[in-house]
């Protein structure tokens, strides 16, 4: 089978969680024996040897890099290649698998701006032979605009390669931990009322990994520097090496998202051994589940927040017990060999 990936985030110079996940999968799916190209936007880079895994082109350039009729599949993970994926499937006859890594109408507030990207996505699942959701709330939510999508739509979460290096325990008074995207949809609002709460009672400090977003996001960045001080450190947005040591490191990783297609940075915190605490919303529901490294928040309420932190950073019998915890429950429920093979099954073969 030769597989088509069209994204437009892809490491190494990634800027959303979706391009590292959109590696594993290729690499989890090349192991498998499928033939996986994937062809990336506007990014210059030569092309990986077919030995050493998945094969990546840039789309850029006078020329498409590939001959579209040697496929026989087209996977799309971004809307901004939905046109091409679009004209390969009319003039090749190339079936359409769709990855939906959010939902726009319930991502970004109301504007023409999403009015016209939550067009392009609904007429994208519309065309799709299968689309894939990354938890059931998200298939829910889409059939909740368009029942006519139950037969095609699956839901197979991301996954991690495993099994990582074992760690010894963290340091005590590791940084409060926040990554992702600099949005609204995050729960940045809720961190920027709760973390000047919990620093009171926690001699730690605040560390912010991430960036791009929206003007809600980045409001509430600038009033937790603004309150915190020194005590937040803005990272930035940081490769998955750089990532997985900083939550390596932490006390608490705060997940306080208002809307969470899937909640990839909550998967990542529990494999390196970070107890988290996550909203009770969407994919976070399924991914911080019973058993796992980490605890829900119902709510969004400052004052909860910060007393469920205060709560878990006061416990070390209890922390040491989420720190256990986390890597074991991520290698069992989340393997990315299991989302391959999935994918290879339920959504290229059918």
């Amino acid at each position: 089978m030769r597989v088509m990936v069209l994204t437009a985030d892809y490491p190494p110079r990634v800027w959303s969680g979706i391009g590292v996940a959109v590696e594993r999968q290729a690499r989890a799916l090349a192991e498998l024996g499928v033939e996986v190209t994937v062809l990336v936007a506007g990014r210059g880079r030569r092309p990986a040897r077919e030995a050493e895994g998945p094969r990546v082109l840039p789309l850029s350039g006078a020329r498409f890099p590939v001959d579209p009729g040697s496929f026989d599949v087209v996977h799309l993970h971004s809307l901004a290649l939905a046109e091409l994926a679009f004209e390969l499937n009319r003039r090749f006859r190339l079936p359409l698998v769709y990855t939906a890594h959010g939902l726009i109408h319930r991502e970004a507030g109301p504007s023409p701006t999403t009015d016209f990207w939550s067009a392009v996505q609904r007429r994208v699942m519309a065309l799709s032979r299968r689309v894939v959701f990354l938890s059931p709330a998200e298939r829910e939510a889409a059939l909740g605009l368009d029942p006519r999508l139950a037969a095609r739509a699956t839901v197979i979460p991301n996954g991690l390669p495993g099994p990582r290096p074992r760690r010894g325990p963290a340091p005590a008074g590791g940084p409060l931990v926040f990554a992702g995207r600099f949005a609204g949809s995050k729960g940045l609002a809720v961190l920027a009322a709760a973390a000047p709460r919990i620093l009171e009672r926690y001699p730690g400090r605040l560390v912010l990994a991430g960036g791009h977003g929206d003007a809600a996001g980045r409001r509430a960045v600038r009033r937790l520097r603004q309150v915190c001080g020194q005590r937040c450190q803005v990272a930035g947005w940081l490769g998955p090496r750089a990532l997985d040591e900083l939550l390596a490191g932490a006390s608490l990783v705060l997940v306080p998202s208002v809307y969470e297609p899937f909640g990839q940075i909550a998967l990542e915190a529990m494999a390196a051994g970070a107890p988290v605490l996550a909203a009770a919303v969407g994919g976070l529901v399924e991914v911080v589940g019973p058993g796992s490294g980490g605890r829900l928040v119902a709510g969004h309420e400052p004052d909860a927040w910060a007393a469920a932190a205060l709560e878990v950073l006061g416990d070390p019998a209890e922390h040491g017990r989420l720190r256990r915890r986390g890597p074991r429950y991520v290698a069992a429920r989340f393997p990315i060999g299991a989302v391959a093979r999935r994918l290879a099954e339920e959504a290229y073969a059918c």
